[in-house]
């Protein structure tokens, strides 16, 4: 271990003199605060990519032009704006850039295809889609459906120029030419209460909803971080989750801007690379989703896995049958917490003093329950579904866009409604049971069964269908889809796989299927998907994985 055998002691000195600055309540704008961060540390490395690292006044630049760019598109104060990037530096500067002058970031989940894709872009009124060129394909098949779109901005990461498509009333320019404008800040007045960002989340009994969420909130989730994982400016952050999460804006990028730390962003999450990734940057935390930590722990052990600079992995979903191991074979700590975009983190182990298997106590301005049907308080160690409350202002999303309704339920009795199960224990712990939507998580994706559904009811031969999650290997979910053929019909597995590559996103793609003479319903027609869920992979159950067949990812 040498050097990094005193890591955490050393942390654990630091924290205790250092100071966050922290930003009145009006300040809160997240252009301001890079702003102030760029005049008073302009040398300072904040973005670390494979590529090369981006100072504040680096940062702060390219976010200008960025902003005068859309600008000069004829993009205002509260339009929208879709992003559909890879981990790349243009999608920070496009996200700030469009806060800077008032305007909205719609992320776009980059395996999006179909249906979801054109929902997602449409239902938040886009006016500009920023899009790197491999995903033109997917979009020029939706693009008839977006009637909002005017503008499309085109990336292609290897500095040649890109291909501009010719769509109809929609217009078309590279994005050095969006960004070939002043370095100097538009001057547009942005307030801590306006929108920065939707993002969507996973629809259960209907279409994703797109989650809105203000500079504070941005804010909050930022500093709340910092506090909770105890960062400061000696901290470096490493993530490989993607940027259209909210986890990797809301849990690495946001709190290293807060903390005067760094922030190493990678393309993606890999078992291989990541402790050398975290070696050759000196990481000292690194993010986590469940089934991470049992891929790392498959990997061939070597006498470096605990020579490492991590003193800390932040996460949710750590099986607690792993946990101990974990962090003895790679010597680190893990930091479990719960929470989802719309009240993002709920939940945080305290440091002092953290239980394994346990999601912690509300330590972030959140009140937290478990509650039973009719939402009261259910007795210490039974199960129930969490809900959530903000004790501040500002804190936690103002609704679904566009989405009344949705708003409504989420809010029920003033609360916000997680969908998920839970329980609390007689010191004040919380532990995560299961999920009470009917959505899925697999890999770190949550997956509307709704929106599969839809997807496989359109197939010419297929009568309807269920799907639903079993459970995984490595933790979180699989994708089980039992379907019924219309009646003289017959369909191979293979050929359904294939008939959906284009139609869904590849992790959504069920792997387990099941063609049946009929679904398990109530009299009143709807079906019983917990009795599906409940039997798991049965007999008549192919699988993909031991089928063959290899998913395409672009």
């Amino acid at each position: 271990m040498g050097q990094w055998d005193d890591k955490f002691e050393r942390a654990e000195r630091k924290w205790a003199t250092w100071r966050m600055q922290e930003y009145a309540q009006t300040e809160r704008v997240l252009p301001q605060i890079l702003e102030d961060k760029a005049r008073r540390f302009p040398d300072r490395e904040i973005f670390q990519f494979r590529e090369g690292a981006i100072t504040f006044e680096a940062l702060n630049a390219c976010i200008n032009r960025a902003a005068n760019g859309f600008l000069a598109l004829g993009v205002r104060p509260g339009d929208k704006v879709a992003l559909m990037l890879p981990n790349c530096p243009e999608f920070l500067y496009a996200w700030f850039g469009l806060n800077k002058i008032g305007a909205v970031n719609v992320p776009i989940n980059v395996a999006q295809r179909g249906v979801g894709l054109a929902h997602q872009i449409h239902h938040t009124d886009c006016v500009a889609l920023l899009a790197d060129e491999p995903y033109l394909e997917h979009l020029e098949v939706i693009v008839d459906q977006l009637p909002s779109l005017r503008h499309l901005v085109v990336r292609r990461n290897d500095g040649a120029p890109p291909r501009l498509p010719s769509w109809p009333s929609v217009g078309s320019l590279g994005y050095d030419e969006l960004t070939a404008w002043a370095e100097t800040a538009p001057g547009i007045e942005v307030s801590f209460r306006d929108l920065s960002s939707i993002l969507f989340t996973s629809g259960t009994t209907g279409p994703s909803k797109g989650v809105m969420i203000s500079h504070h909130y941005w804010y909050e989730i930022w500093s709340q971080a910092v506090r909770s994982c105890r960062y400061t400016e000696d901290d470096v952050l490493y993530t490989g989750l993607p940027f259209f999460h909210s986890s990797a804006k809301g849990t690495t990028i946001g709190p290293a801007i807060l903390a005067d730390a760094k922030a190493v962003l990678v393309e993606r999450f890999s078992a291989s690379r990541m402790l050398d990734d975290c070696r050759r940057w000196n990481c000292t935390e690194a993010k986590y989703i469940g089934s991470v930590i049992p891929i790392l722990m498959k990997q061939p052990p070597s006498e470096r896995d605990a020579d490492n600079p991590l003193r800390l992995m932040v996460g949710a979903a750590a099986p607690v049958n792993l946990w101990e191991a974990f962090q003895e074979r790679f010597n680190t700590r893990l930091l479990e917490v719960y929470g989802m975009t719309e009240c993002t983190v709920a939940l945080v182990n305290p440091m002092e003093d953290r239980r394994p298997g346990s999601c912690g106590k509300p330590l972030t301005g959140y009140d937290v329950r478990v509650v039973d049907e009719d939402d009261n308080e259910v007795a210490p160690g039974e199960i129930g579904e969490i809900i959530v409350q903000p004790r501040r202002m500002f804190l936690g999303t103002t609704g679904y866009y566009k989405n009344p309704e949705a708003t409504l339920e989420l809010f029920r009795n003033f609360w916000i409604h997680t969908g998920d199960l839970g329980r609390c224990d007689e010191e004040g712990y919380f532990y995560y049971v299961d999920r009470k939507k009917q959505a899925l998580r697999r890999r770190g994706e949550n997956i509307s069964s709704f929106e599969v559904e839809a997807v496989l009811n359109t197939h010419p031969a297929v009568l309807e269908s269920c799907v639903v999650g079993v459970p995984a290997e490595l933790g979180e979910e699989e994708v089980k889809a039992v379907l019924v053929l219309r009646e003289g019909e017959t369909l191979s597995e293979e050929a359904l796989i294939r008939w959906c590559e284009p139609r869904l996103a590849y992790f959504a793609i069920p792997r387990y299927l099941a063609f049946r003479d009929a679904l398990p319903k109530t009299p009143s027609e709807r079906v019983e998907k917990y009795k599906l869920k409940a039997e798991g992979v049965t007999s008549d159950c192919w699988d993909r994985e031991t089928g063959g067949i290899t998913l395409k990812r672009a």
